[in-house]
């Protein structure tokens, strides 16, 4: 790869320096002036320098340019292995999405995504009475197909679909064969499968299989108070340990659920940095930096926005972005 081409790539992400410098503006229209380089800060910038607008709007404009980038990640892809990476993190990412737009619209909310993925462009946030669960069926991968066919016809999330959609998406993931990539999907994929425990904890009497955890450790993540797990973790593996590092760091500025997913985006991208191998790494940590840099973005312009939790986000992502 060309070092132009390289260069050109990283400017699609959200750096230390990037994060640390828009967190010195007080309002949204400076702060992405000053990245005016930055293809993410273009739509953003005509949206908060030429109308009035919302936090939903800036934070839809983002997820909106990081998707775009992902698929053109994914179309472009046409190393076999390579491709199995990708389809294993996004198809995580995916899962998550279908199940919180179907619990969602069960119990008369609005659906709402995310993580920024293929599907995320295609689900209208609309009302729950006026959403299209045929065109959701029809734009799903086929991992999901059957957990939105069980949804449909019993009107309820189907617990044991959603443990083999788990295991379908990593099914094909050899730990030999690139141990680097395999702890960074392997994390992924139990910090997703812990997520989904929380929500609905009927999910844990499934069988579930966690990469990375071992299993007593994943089934107390599951039902335990996080942060509390965090202090008495020391007999983990260490990439479990960095896991729960990162959600005490994250709990200093969000709660619950939404610290745990920003917790699993920060060990993702810290854990990325080891991937130097070429090509095929080369495409996940592009991927792994996509996907973390749309949720630190947003991250950062809910800090201006809401002038709230500056100085603690600039410690946290000075310690996980270095």
């Amino acid at each position: 790869m060309s070092k132009a081409k390289t260069s050109s790539q990283g400017l699609e992400y959200v750096t230390l320096e990037d994060a640390l410098s828009m967190l010195q503006y007080s309002d949204l229209a400076n702060a992405f002036s000053s990245m005016a380089e930055k293809p993410w800060a273009g739509r953003v910038l005509k949206r908060v320098t030429t109308a009035t607008y919302t936090l939903i709007d800036v934070q839809q404009d983002i997820d909106d340019f990081f998707i775009d980038k992902i698929v053109e990640l994914l179309d472009k892809t046409k190393n076999k292995e390579a491709r199995s990476y990708l389809n294993s993190m996004t198809s995580l990412s995916e899962l998550v999405n279908v199940v919180v737009v179907l619990h969602n619209i069960s119990i008369g909310r609005k659906p709402v995504v995310i993580f920024p993925t293929p599907l995320a462009r295609k689900i209208p946030l609309v009302k729950p009475e006026e959403f299209d669960i045929d065109a959701l069926r029809r734009s799903v991968d086929k991992v999901f197909a059957r957990l939105v066919d069980r949804f449909v016809q019993s009107k309820e999330l189907s617990m044991r679909e959603i443990a083999l959609a788990l295991h379908r998406s990593v099914a094909n993931i050899d730990k030999v064969l690139n141990y680097r990539i395999w702890r960074i999907v392997g994390i992924y994929h139990d910090a997703m499968a812990v997520r989904l425990c929380r929500m609905f904890p009927e999910l844990s009497k499934e069988p579930l299989y966690p990469l990375i955890m071992e299993d007593n450790v994943f089934r107390e993540a599951c039902s335990s108070d996080l942060t509390e797990l965090a202090k008495i973790s020391s007999g983990y593996r260490k990439i479990v340990l960095e896991l729960f590092d990162a959600l005490t760091d994250s709990s200093t500025i969000l709660k619950g659920v939404e610290a745990f997913d920003l917790a699993t985006v920060l060990t993702t991208m810290s854990l990325s940095k080891t991937l130097t191998g070429g090509y095929v790494e080369e495409r996940v940590r592009r991927l792994v930096r996509l996907m973390g840099s749309s949720v630190i973005l947003k991250l950062i312009v809910l800090s201006i926005y809401t002038e709230t939790y500056k100085v603690e986000l600039q410690r946290l992502l000075s310690k996980w972005l270095k």
